[in-house]
């Protein structure tokens, strides 16, 4: 069995149906870093982003999401998504 190549573009194209046909979503990270995840059974994550070399990773903080829940909370508000990164340089980068 060949193996076969799949260009930048028609990557591109797949993740486009994907998330239009509602099976995914794209995260920006901004500073061009971007993120693709599927919808089922992913879990919602908060992220370190580097700015110089695009790495990240997920900020698991149970005391953070319990501040943003009571937040949201004590201004009688229902929160539907949040987007909570921090930017900056990995130790890598530093």
């Amino acid at each position: 069995m060949g193996t076969q190549n799949f260009g930048h573009s028609k990557v591109l194209k797949t993740i486009k149906v994907i998330k239009e046909d509602g099976r995914g979503t794209e995260i920006d990270f901004g500073y061009r870093i971007r993120q693709f995840k599927c919808k089922n059974g992913c879990e919602h994550h908060n992220h370190l982003v580097c700015v110089f070399c695009g790495q990240y990773s997920y900020l698991d903080n149970t005391s953070l999401e319990n501040s943003q829940d009571q937040l949201a909370k004590n201004n009688s508000f229902i929160p539907q998504k949040h987007i909570f990164q921090i930017y900056g340089l990995c130790k890598n980068c530093q």
